[in-house]
């Protein structure tokens, strides 16, 4: 089974300047991890936790969000696979964006 792990150093990533460009996150995962729909489903929520403890553990609340989502993205990124992407879009689509409905009154 092929292992991979990945770092990402988190100066170059994120601007906010409480972020040392000392942390690292690291994240080892499984090529079986990626075989299939619910692997991959599972691989991401994985990264999710494991990010977001990562960011809780690096910064204050204020900038956890930001910390949480510019990593996560990162991530994803590295992993470069189409599968795990879909997932964070479909994960992230609804995160920032506002559905408004219409309503008529007949007015």
């Amino acid at each position: 089974m092929k292992k991979t792990i990945l770092a990402i150093a988190t100066a170059g990533l994120l601007a906010a300047p409480a972020f040392g460009a000392g942390e690292i996150f690291q994240f080892a995962a499984n090529a079986s991890d990626l075989e299939n729909t619910q692997s991959v489903a599972q691989l991401y929520e994985r990264l999710d936790t494991a990010v977001l403890d990562y960011c809780a553990d690096l910064v204050d609340a204020p900038q956890l969000e930001t910390c949480h989502i510019q990593v996560l993205a990162a991530v994803v990124e590295q992993f470069d696979n189409p599968a795990l992407a879909a997932v964070h879009e479909r994960a992230t689509a609804s995160v920032g964006s506002v559905e408004l409905a219409a309503r008529d009154d007949g007015v």
